[in-house]
């Protein structure tokens, strides 16, 4: 008797304390600036209008200060943005747990590091860490530049076209052969995930799991989970068996080797983590890749000036991980278009205890959103913000920036395991295409329309003249 009364007054304790704490974030949003919100609704007429949003977003600062009041229907959220705040909360293991849209992601990604928190969260981190030094990374070059090669072939004999059906399958062929270890397959089910989480702010009642549950885009989820995790699970005991008598290609492989050294990493942690890496390494990686073409094609002189970097290495010779660290240009392109365009655009966070920004004290239990986007346009930071200037990165320039005034793969603890990865990627397939093609934009797609939801889009997609390098 006595442990079932003690265990409901642990329950009775901790749902007190939620109330608690809600009670005291919305006294304290209520106080706060922010975009006017419906009753029960929230702010889900911003969330669905993108003009609105995006027009928001970039000038956040101006319209409302630094601190931003939102309503994810009655769940209140502050926007966080000045690299002051961003450097409290993101420098520290105490607020690091990660928020309610992760929750969601959480259906169809799986408890990987994206979505994990404590425990599980900190053990694979910490397992999984080593396979990101350069040394580990270096032996994927192989892998993305013949990936390099089939993007370039398949666009032989194109003129002018939509580019990012090309780049989705071209990031999709790197994926399958550095994650899984296989080619990529037209029955392939990481080509046909659709998440569902963003739809669940645009009808914010179904932020509430026990009334997502019962709709069908709950049930077309998990179908799309069971699917990624039979395909996934296929390929690993395939691997494991190919292992006895081969070396490690893929992250799977790598997967396979911590487990076999550390029991705590299991066959569940194994399937989790590569749909993580897989499903991550998507929309991100290619919508950069879009973007920077389309930058590099709307300003022939910064595209002038890359190739006239690129002319240092030959295309037909095997590129090295030194080679690839010398493109310093090539780079500060790719920060450049990560700083107009941070495909993640916001990046959800949980206060674990009390803190104060500004002197507001923002209570524990408080949902914060981070965004990089309307950090990387603040005017203090970055001069004449709209304009894609790659010159901002200059080696001397960088030195004088505030730490956390960038942060396109978050920061702190638990900022994104695979930059290095992502820019090496970018960089390779950059390079091939390059050297090949001479970019422009056709009449009437001079201008593109971004789509702010999970990942930055390119409304329409993104469209290229390409013109053989002679």
């Amino acid at each position: 008797m006595d442990y079932y009364l003690g265990y409901i007054l642990a329950i009775l304790t901790s749902v007190l304390t939620v109330i608690k704490n809600y009670i005291r974030t919305v006294i304290l949003v209520w106080k706060l600036p922010g975009p006017p919100a419906l009753p029960l609704l929230g702010n889900v007429l911003i969330i669905k209008n993108n003009e609105e949003l995006i027009y928001v977003s970039t000038y956040a600062s101006i319209l409302f200060g630094p601190l931003i009041r939102i309503w994810v229907s009655l769940l209140p959220v502050i926007v966080i943005y000045e690299p002051r705040h961003l450097k409290l909360i993101l420098s520290t293991n105490k607020n690091n747990e990660k928020g309610f849209f992760y929750k969601a992601l959480h259906n169809f990604i799986g408890p990987g590091l994206i979505t994990s928190n404590g425990y599980t969260w900190k053990k694979n981190r910490k397992l999984i860490q080593p396979y990101f030094h350069m040394n580990v990374l270096e032996k994927f070059i192989e892998h993305f530049v013949e990936c390099s090669h089939r993007f370039v072939s398949k666009l032989d004999g194109q003129k002018t076209l939509k580019i990012t059906p090309f780049i989705n399958d071209c990031i999709l062929d790197v994926l399958h052969n550095s994650v899984l270890g296989v080619p990529l397959d037209l029955d392939s089910p990481y080509r046909k995930g659709e998440l569902q989480a963003i739809e669940r702010f645009i009808r914010p009642w179904l932020i509430f799991e026990p009334i997502y549950s019962w709709t069908s885009s709950a049930n077309y989820e998990k179908k799309q989970k069971s699917s990624l995790e039979s395909y996934t699970k296929q390929i690993l005991y395939d691997r494991k068996k190919e292992l006895k008598n081969s070396t490690k290609t893929c992250f799977l492989d790598m997967f396979i080797e911590i487990s076999e050294n550390n029991d705590q990493f299991t066959e569940e942690d194994i399937i989790n983590e590569t749909i993580t890496f897989m499903l991550a390494g998507q929309d991100s990686v290619a919508g950069t890749m879009a973007f920077t073409l389309f930058y590099l094609a709307k300003e022939p002189e910064i595209q002038d000036k890359l190739i006239k970097e690129m002319s240092d290495y030959d295309v037909n010779s095997h590129i090295s991980m030194k080679e690839i660290n010398q493109m310093k240009y090539m780079e500060q392109v790719i920060k450049e278009s990560l700083r107009l365009i941070p495909v993640i655009p916001l990046i959800s966070r949980v206060i674990t205890e009390d803190i104060t920004l500004d002197k507001t004290v923002i209570p524990a239990g408080t949902n914060l959103f981070v965004s990089p986007f309307v950090t990387h346009r603040l005017e203090e930071f970055y001069p004449d913000p709209l304009k894609f200037d790659p010159d901002r990165f200059e080696e001397s320039r960088v030195a004088k920036m505030h730490p956390y005034s960038y942060l396109p793969f978050s920061l702190g603890p638990r900022n994104c395991i695979g930059y290095k990865f992502s820019i090496i990627e970018l960089k390779i397939l950059l390079f091939y295409f390059l050297k090949k093609y001479v970019i422009s934009l056709p009449p009437g797609k001079e201008e593109v329309q971004i789509s702010y939801r999970a990942t930055i889009r390119a409304s329409g997609g993104i469209w290229l003249t390409l013109t053989p390098r002679t």
